[in-house]
């Protein structure tokens, strides 16, 4: 995200009606409506095979969960926000903020692939925003630029438990959906993939 529209404090209603007229997509942060800047063709790439996994691996597993697209709002009531994430997953019965059914409410599972801009934010403010989710059980961070990925799963409401994978050849378990990703299924035709490297602030 990257520019403030207006300096104005805006009602959720009101930026509900803003968005769905707008051909942009804005997240809503307290009053404020600010524009999403567009991805990269790998973060695209990534995001897509991300969505396939997900769903072969619910299919294959036959659960009763349902995969979105960065199409769909998600509510952070506590904090009056609302923002796009790469993926959401809910399990069971679906709940929406509003009878439009653009805004999501009861996510489990929630994944954003890193990229430059954002990296920072995806990886700590945003992650504590999620939390205050009740829904919310599992988040998932993807590196855009090398193969890794990092999970987080709600143990308890003081205990979240980390998960972590590196390298083509490495698998991630999702404890929330009880289900296994491969990273070389999640990487495939993703371009200019880097060495691992210690040095995270370099990558994303």
């Amino acid at each position: 995200m990257s520019l403030l529209l207006k300096e104005k404090c805006y009602s959720f209603e009101e930026y509900l009606a803003f968005e769905e007229a707008s051909m942009d997509k804005h997240e809503y942060h307290n009053g404020e409506i600010v524009a999403m800047a567009g991805g990269t063709g790998n973060h695209s790439i990534i995001a897509n095979r991300m969505a396939t996994a997900l769903n072969n691996a619910i299919d294959e597993a036959e659960k009763d969960c349902t995969v979105f697209n960065a199409d769909l709002k998600v509510r952070i009531e506590k904090y009056n926000k609302a923002v796009y994430p790469d993926l959401s997953v809910v399990c069971g019965d679906i709940e929406y903020y509003n009878e439009s059914e653009t805004v999501l409410s009861n996510p489990i599972l929630l994944i954003e692939v890193l990229s430059k801009s954002t990296k920072d934010y995806d990886r700590g403010g945003k992650f504590e925003l999620y939390r205050s989710i009740p829904s919310f059980q599992e988040y998932m961070i993807i590196y855009q630029t090398i193969p890794k990925v990092q999970t987080w799963y709600k143990e308890s409401e003081e205990l979240w438990r980390l998960g972590n994978a590196e390298g083509l050849d490495q698998s991630i378990f999702l404890h929330s959906i009880g289900c296994t990703i491969k990273l070389a299924d999640l990487y495939k035709r993703a371009r200019n993939l880097q060495e691992i490297s210690r040095d995270i602030g370099r990558v994303y």
